[in-house]
């Protein structure tokens, strides 16, 4: 696909990624996973010897857990990150989904989960606990399920440093 359309005057693109199709665990994955479980585990014995209320509460919880790990599929399958020197953009399907300026990225998460693998969060990371209990929600920015994670990590790492040493200019 052309991308060019896309670009602003004096911006190029550094990079093309697809990601690979799947779901990827984040780091605190694992701890959502055995407490889901834990909980479903309690909601469904309760639910069917006791209380039929128990069984709903669990219901509502494994669609809250199923939900999750949809938009997580769904944020991988036929994307597409294009890297250039102003932007990241995601596209589905030829279509913008979401885009970061790389002079807005304040923060950023890097994963590595071995060759060559891994994610990045653009952005602030959506915390583990949130109000009374864990968190289903995923971060906004993620470059998931990177099979080349060395060489955007690098590429992403260069372009918000020299981002940060441009010298700005003052129109008076």
């Amino acid at each position: 696909m052309n991308f060019k359309s896309l670009l602003d005057v004096n911006e190029n693109i550094n990079l093309v990624v697809e990601p690979k199709k799947g779901i990827m665990l984040h780091t605190n994955d694992l701890f959502k996973i055995i407490f889901g479980l834990f909980f479903l585990t309690i909601t469904f014995s309760i639910g069917l010897t006791a209380h039929i209320g128990f069984l709903i509460f669990g219901i509502i919880g494994l669609s809250f857990i199923l939900y999750a790990i949809y938009v997580r599929y769904n944020n991988t399958n036929g994307m597409e990150y294009v890297i250039s020197n102003k932007r990241i953009f995601f596209i589905k399907n030829g279509i913008i989904k979401k885009q970061k300026s790389i002079i807005d990225i304040d923060e950023v998460t890097y994963e590595n989960s071995g060759n060559n693998k891994g994610y990045i969060i653009l952005g602030k990371v959506e915390p583990l606990f949130a109000g009374r209990g864990i968190s289903f929600s995923e971060d906004e920015y993620v470059l998931d399920n990177l099979t080349n994670y060395k060489q955007v990590s690098d590429l992403i790492k260069n372009l918000i440093k020299a981002q940060k040493t441009k010298p700005t200019t003052n129109n008076l």
